[in-house]
C-alpha cells in the first residue's frame, strides 16, 4: 500500500471517494482493498465523516473486502461506528443509526432510541429522513395519520433533492389529502419527479396519462412511462437517486428503494396487463395482457393473481389451464381479494382445477352475495339454471 502517513484524514476519505465514485458496478478487488485502506485509516485518525462512511459500509457490505467482512461483527461494528459518527453530529450517519436501530426495534422503548436519531437528522435536514417521517404521518405508522403534516415534510424532502418526495407530494394533490385537491400540479409534479428517476413519479404518471388526470389521456404515453419501469432489471444502476457510492451509502435510501422497486415493478406490469386486455390505444392482445398480469402475480401483487387466474380458466389468452388458476386465485384470495371467490366458487361447484365441492363452491359465492356482490347472484342462479 502507498506510504499515507502524512496525509490527513480529509485527504484520505478524497482518495476514497476519488476511487470508489470512477467505478460502475462492481468494484474491481484490488480497487475495493485499496479504497477500503484509505478509509480504514482515516477512520482510525479520527475522522467523524470516516467512521460514518465506515459504518454504513459495514452495514451494506460495500467496500468492504471479504478478508474484513464476519457477517456475525459486520452489525456490531457498523452500530460502533455510526454511533460515533452520530453523536459528533454527522448527519447521514444519524440516519443510517435510527435506520439500523429501527429495524432492530421490537420494544417501544427501542424504537423510541431509534425515533431520537430521527428526529436529530431531520433538524439536519437530510432528505431521506424528511421522507421518512413524512412517510410515517402519510401512513400513521407511528403518528398519528396526518396528511398536512406529511405534505410539509414531503415538501422539505422534496426541496433538499428527493424526486420520491417529489412524487408523493403528486399523489397528495391528486387525492386532496393535506392541501386543495389540484389534478393538473399533481400531473406536473409527477412529471417532474419521473423526469428526476422516480420510480414512484412514473407509475403515477402512467397512472395519470390512463385516466386522463390532470393531463390529456394518451394510452401510448402511458404504455411508455409503464414499460420504462419494467426495463428496470437493475434499478441500482439505473435510478438517479442510487448511481453513487455516497448515495448508496444513505442505507435508509437503498431500502426505500428497494420497497419502492418491489412496490412499483409489478404495477407497472399490472397496468400494461389491462392496457393490453382492453385494447387500450391498440388492437387488444390478450396473449400480451396474460404475460404481464403473470409476471406481476409472480411478484405477489393480488390483482394481478386475480385476472392472471381468472384468464387461464377461462383460456383468455392461453389454452385454458383450471390447475394454474386455482393456485393464482388461492393467492388473490389470501391477498385480499375477495372477487376471487366467484371463479373458485364456479370451480369448486363443477370440480374444475380442483376436486369437487358443491357445499365450499356455495358458501363463497354467498359470502359475496351477502356483501351485495351482483355478479355473485347472477353466477349462482346460472350454476343452479345448469344443473
Amino acid at each position: 500500500m502507498d506510504d499515507i502517513s502524512g496525509k490527513t484524514p480529509q485527504q484520505l476519505m478524497d482518495l476514497y471517494f476519488d476511487m470508489v465514485d470512477k467505478e460502475s458496478g462492481e468494484i474491481p478487488a484490488d480497487i475495493m482493498e485499496k479504497a477500503f485502506f484509505y478509509l480504514k485509516t482515516a477512520a482510525d485518525k479520527g475522522s467523524p465523516e470516516a467512521w460514518a462512511e465506515l459504518g454504513a459500509c459495514y452495514l451494506i457490505g460495500d467496500i468492504v473486502p471479504d478478508a474484513a467482512m464476519s457477517p456475525a461483527s459486520n452489525e456490531t461494528r457498523a452500530l460502533e461506528y455510526l454511533e460515533k459518527a452520530a453523536l459528533r453530529g454527522v448527519a447521514n450517519a444519524q440516519m443510517n443509526l435510527y435506520t439500523l436501530m429501527w429495524n432492530k426495534a421490537r420494544t417501544e422503548e427501542e424504537k423510541k432510541n431509534a425515533l431520537y436519531w430521527l428526529n436529530q437528522a431531520v433538524d439536519n435536514n437530510v432528505s431521506s429522513a424528511l421522507f421518512e417521517i413524512a412517510s410515517h404521518y402519510y401512513y400513521g405508522f407511528v403518528y398519528q395519520q396526518d396528511f398536512v403534516k406529511a405534505a410539509e415534510y414531503f415538501r422539505r424532502s422534496s426541496d433538499a433533492g428527493s424526486s420520491e418526495a417529489l412524487a408523493m407530494l403528486g399523489l397528495l394533490y391528486q387525492q386532496g389529502q393535506g392541501m386543495r385537491r389540484d389534478l393538473e400540479k399533481a400531473a406536473e409534479c409527477l412529471y417532474e419527479a419521473s423526469k428526476a428517476g422516480s420510480m414512484t413519479g412514473l407509475l403515477n404518471l402512467g397512472i395519470a396519462y390512463m385516466g386522463g388526470l390532470g393531463v390529456e389521456q394518451d394510452y401510448e404515453e402511458a404504455r411508455n412511462c409503464f414499460e420504462m419501469l419494467t426495463d428496470l432489471d437493475d434499478p441500482f444502476m439505473k435510478i438517479p437517486d442510487l448511481n453513487d457510492i455516497k448515495t448508496r451509502s444513505d442505507i435508509a435510501l437503498v431500502y426505500h428503494m428497494t420497497r419502492v422497486y418491489e412496490m412499483v415493478y409489478p404495477m407497472a406490469h399490472h397496468n400494461l396487463g389491462i392496457i393490453y386486455q382492453q385494447g387500450l390505444g391498440a388492437e387488444a392482445d390478450t396473449s400480451a395482457a396474460l404475460y404481464h398480469f403473470m409476471l406481476a402475480a409472480e411478484n405477489g401483487y393480488g390483482p394481478s393473481c386475480l385476472q392472471a387466474g381468472a384468464m387461464l380458466y377461462t383460456g383468455e389468452g392461453h389454452e385454458s389451464a383450471p390447475e394454474r388458476a386455482f393456485e393464482y386465485l388461492n393467492v388473490a384470495l389470501d391477498a385480499g381479494i375477495a372477487e376471487a371467490k366467484i371463479c373458485l366458487g364456479i370451480m369448486y361447484y363443477c370440480g374444475e382445477g380442483v376436486a369437487q365441492d358443491r357445499e365450499k363452491g356455495i358458501a363463497f359465492l354467498d359470502e359475496l352475495i351477502a356483501a351485495g356482490n351482483v355478479t355473485a347472484i347472477q353466477v349462482k342462479n346460472n350454476l343452479f339454471n345448469n344443473k
